[in-house]
């Protein structure tokens, strides 16, 4: 299996990346959150893949994390779900709040992805929802979901200022929020956070 591709970004369209290494252009599927963090045309970029088998296709899909294309594996292996469509779960937010969603067995939310129908977003919940980890979730009650999404947007953009992932999730611990992080804009909880990165 190619399990990253390093090199650099040679094209983009709305679904997919063009990424230059060893002499070829590889095309590759990649959700929106992934997307956005990608910089402009000639950047050296790096993508954790995962290549999709078929007897006429071969099809690569890539992703920010190791951590998001373990989400994608786990949809993939859900009947009924192909990559399109975890393509399309990948693409509505982060792979943590696609989890969170999971766990919290909320189905109102997934049926609104295009694709998954009721019975659909009702296999994956119960075939997941005890398997799939939520990132920087600890086990028990989950966050409130505008809470998750706007920690992991945080993240993200922490991320895309060079932080790792770690030190940005430690750097956000040390963040009295008193309990509620969606009375804050994702900027401003960067400005804090920029404050308490680990040294």
């Amino acid at each position: 299996m190619i399990s990253s591709v390093e090199g650099i970004l040679a094209g983009r369209k709305e679904t997919s990346v063009v990424v230059e290494t060893g002499g070829f252009g590889i095309k590759i599927h990649v959700p929106a959150p992934a997307l956005a963090l990608l910089g402009n045309i000639g950047e050296k970029v790096r993508l954790s893949t995962y290549l999709h088998v078929r007897e006429d296709a071969l099809t690569l899909y890539g992703f920010a994390t190791e951590y998001d294309r373990g989400v994608f594996t786990a949809l993939l292996g859900i009947s009924g779900v192909g990559p399109k469509a975890a393509l399309a779960m990948m693409s509505t937010g982060s792979a943590a709040v696609l989890a969170g969603m999971i766990r919290d067995e909320n189905v109102p939310a997934l049926v609104k992805i295009p694709g998954i129908g009721k019975k659909t977003a009702e296999r994956i919940i119960l075939e997941l929802k005890d398997k799939i980890e939520v990132e920087g979730v600890a086990a028990g009650p989950a966050r409130p979901a505008a809470r998750s999404e706007i920690l992991e947007e945080t993240v993200a953009a922490l991320m895309s200022l060079g932080l790792t992932r770690s030190n940005a999730e430690k750097a956000l611990e040390r963040i009295d929020l008193e309990g509620d992080a969606s009375g804050y804009r994702v900027e401003d909880i960067v400005r804090m956070a920029l404050r308490k990165v680990p040294l």
